[in-house]
């Protein structure tokens, strides 16, 4: 769990400083951009990042915040939240940025995920794709 002043949020320095974030990210070369995240991030926020991007996207799919809790290994209560955030609108402009490609190819990981849960066969191939 991060901990943060509520009040760094509403600071000018803070806006500034995060409009210029934002820049660094958007020009990032391909070939080189997972050391950003890599680098700058533990490895349990890692985690939480991909869960929470899993999460938002598995909702745009259709799916329930029960089925994602179990998947993601979640908390409900998490889920939940990201579910009405989603149902708000609040990930709209993310899913729209996402090229199709991409978001098939994640659909398929987060499929085997899925079905990695009850079937050995499909264990063996999520554990294949990530070799």
């Amino acid at each position: 769990m991060t901990n943060i002043l509520k009040t760094n949020k509403g600071n000018k320095d803070y806006k500034i400083a995060y409009q210029q974030l934002i820049k660094v990210i958007a020009n990032l070369q391909k070939s080189t951009s997972h050391y950003f995240i890599d680098e700058l991030l533990t490895e349990s926020e890692q985690i939480m990042l991909v869960n929470r991007f899993a999460a938002v996207y598995m909702y745009s799919q259709s799916y329930a915040p029960y089925r994602v809790s179990q998947t993601l290994s979640i908390s409900t209560s998490t889920a939940s939240r990201l579910y009405e955030q989603y149902n708000r609108g609040a990930f709209t402009n993310l899913l729209h940025c996402i090229p199709k490609k991409d978001a098939n190819a994640f659909l398929l990981l987060l499929e085997d995920l899925i079905m990695a849960q009850v079937s050995p066969r499909a264990r063996a191939r999520l554990l294949n794709r990530a070799l």
